[in-house]
């Protein structure tokens, strides 16, 4: 399907004209082994038309439903044969020009021959395309082949069935999305996620009800599931286990993780704002539907934090809770980021994820940088990393279609963000004040904070916990380095430079470089001091990625996302996620800062865990 085509679809479903198809092409262009979706979608023409034909029926089906038969016939051709490599639809424009509608095509060696004709007997190629339209917002269109057709036809015509669903919107329940148009600054639930509340309505939804709290241990079994008797959040168990047949005993350690299931995604484009047009900077993204499937859909894509180094997983692993450090030389849990943190790679301390303790930070660990992180989770063991861009991605597309908005604050709860700074200590309260929800999401009913020897009970929005599915504190309390993203600041960086791009990468993780597995995303953050995020940058390969690329959201700086950027620095730079304990309204699943530098540490900067089971650390 053409953009044009598309554009035609959606004008025709808003009542503003009709679709009228006024003939078709076949033709012998080459197109090469693999072209893009984006030569395909922006075609024109064929590249070598062999004969235009008129659309031989419009058979009537019913009031919803018409056949379109297409025969193309060889009569015309006297001169010689070809094998038919590209077939293009037409249809008439809202001037009345025909313009081309769609185009299907294949490589040579997997086309038909389509002879000369031999002046006795004629030969054709006949396509019948019933075309559904089912209601306002559905379109969808069934093919098959009434005489030949090839295999690559058939499937390049089922992916423009899943584009010009996800066009227009999809109806199966077994879908959920959600449309954010950044103009208007307003969400709107679509498919399964029509009429939904969050919580209990996606309970039975596999990658949202799916996911629930459990001990891991550093070999990456699951032993407990919370509700379990052996379940804990003290990080070593408390009762033997027994899985499958080898035991493991009291006092194993144990981490509190998230198991998040494996699911499938696809964004739609509907509005594309080109960033300082003819420079190749990319988009901005004005409007864009978001959609998540538990099983393979036509058109949709896994999600990128299921694969590591090309492998998929079925489960991934998101730490329960933010990170405090596991000393191997003491064999005990630092509950208070105290003590020296030894960040040797293999032998060093670990990073941890249990309850009741203050996040490490950079108060008085000089190696609390995004690469220190990196070594204490690795010190884990094999598939052990930090929080990285497409695990935070995951909890981020998941969040915003169960909640219908990209304002986390306003929809689970304001989050550890209003706490008086005090600038001796790591301010941070203590972990697992959501322990009671479990796998719901949620503010907790009080949150213990501690600033040196004092220590406070919180019960106010603002000052309390909150989680998402078993996440607790995705944003507030403490910045959580985000691993997996290295951005490249111009040289010189002044508004309007974007010369530079993110680079992003799900294995093998170091600071400050593009090489491999880094790959370009094509997007940069656009420079500003501080803003409320206007509009997220659109690349048709990394569409996963939420990374701003305009600010000045208005005076209701709560839409249309209600966080906050800053990325005013040159050079590389690493990212940090969420905000910390003093972030207020600026703070949320989306707050991204991206001043500092691979050697910087702080005291309000943490880190937290994940385990891919396909994963190996670097």
């Amino acid at each position: 399907m053409t953009t044009k085509g598309l554009q035609l679809i959606a004008l025709a479903q808003a009542g503003q004209t009709s679709i009228q198809f006024t003939g078709f092409q076949v033709g012998a262009g080459d197109w090469g082994a693999s072209p893009t979706l984006a030569q395909l979608q922006e075609a024109t023409a064929l590249r070598s038309s062999k004969g235009s034909f008129p659309i031989s029926r419009s058979e009537y089906v019913n009031p919803a439903t018409t056949k379109l038969t297409l025969v193309a016939s060889n009569q015309s051709n006297t001169t010689g044969g070809y094998y038919v490599t590209e077939v293009g639809i037409f249809a008439k424009w809202t001037d009345n020009t025909s313009f081309l509608y769609a185009i299907y095509v294949t490589e040579q060696d997997k086309a038909d021959w389509f002879p000369a004709y031999n002046s006795i007997t004629p030969s054709s190629i006949t396509y019948s395309v019933p075309i559904t339209v089912a209601n306002a917002t559905t379109v969808s269109i069934d093919t098959s082949a009434a005489g030949i057709a090839t295999e690559d036809e058939v499937l390049q015509l089922q992916a423009d069935v899943a584009d010009i669903k996800g066009f227009i919107g999809y109806s199966s329940n077994h879908i959920f999305g959600l449309e954010v148009d950044f103009v208007n600054k307003r969400f709107t639930r679509l498919a399964g996620a029509f009429g939904k509340t969050p919580g209990a309505d996606f309970d039975g939804v596999h990658c949202f009800g799916g996911r629930r709290r459990c001990n891991v241990t550093d070999g990456g079994v699951v032993v407990a599931y919370y509700g379990d008797d052996a379940y804990t959040e003290t990080g070593a168990l408390e009762v033997a286990v027994t899985v499958g047949e080898v035991e493991y005993a009291i006092g194993t350690a144990v981490q509190v993780m998230v198991e998040q299931p494996k699911f499938y995604y696809k964004v739609v484009p509907l509005d594309l704002e080109e960033i300082n047009e003819g420079d190749g900077a990319g988009y901005h993204a004005r409007k864009l539907r978001y959609y998540v499937c538990d099983e393979p859909e036509t058109g949709f894509k896994i999600h990128p934090a299921f694969v590591r180094d090309g492998v998929e997983n079925d489960l991934i692993y998101l730490s329960a809770y933010e990170g405090s450090t596991y000393d191997v030389s003491e064999s005990a849990y630092v509950t208070d980021d105290g003590g020296s943190v030894d960040f040797t790679a293999s032998t060093g301390d670990m990073l941890a994820s249990i309850a009741g303790a203050k996040p490490t930070s950079g108060l008085t660990n000089a190696g609390a940088t995004r690469a220190g992180f990196r070594t204490l989770a690795e010190n884990r063991g094999t598939g052990w990393e930090q929080q990285y861009a497409a695990t935070a991605s995951a909890s981020q597309l998941l969040m915003m279609i169960e909640y219908g908005t990209l304002n986390m604050q306003s929809a689970i709860g304001l989050g550890v963000v209003s706490i008086t700074d005090d600038s001796n200590y790591n301010c941070a309260s203590l972990t697992g004040s959501t322990s009671s929800l479990g796998n719901a999401s949620g503010r907790a009913a009080s949150t213990v904070n501690t600033q040196g020897e004092t220590s406070t009970t919180e019960t106010a929005d603002g000052k309390t916990a909150v989680t998402y599915r078993g996440e607790e504190n995705f944003y507030g309390n403490i910045w959580q380095w985000l691993d997996g993203m290295n951005i490249k600041n111009p040289a010189t960086f002044a508004d309007g430079d974007i010369t530079e791009h993110v680079y992003v990468a799900d294995h093998s993780f170091t600071d400050d470089s593009e090489a491999s597995p880094y790959v370009d995303t094509g997007i940069h953050p656009c420079y500003t001091t501080g803003g409320w995020i206007k509009a997220f940058g659109y690349s048709e390969d990394f569409d996963w990625l939420f990374i701003p690329t305009q600010v000045g959201g208005g005076a209701n700086s709560s839409v249309p996302v209600g966080d906050y950027l800053y990325n005013q620095n040159s050079g590389w730079r690493v990212a940090r996620l969420g905000a910390q304990w003093g972030g207020g309204s600026k703070a949320g699943a989306f707050y991204l800062h991206l001043t500092d530098s691979s050697v910087d540490r702080h005291r309000h900067i943490g880190g937290r865990l994940v385990y891919i089971p396909s994963g190996s650390a670097a």
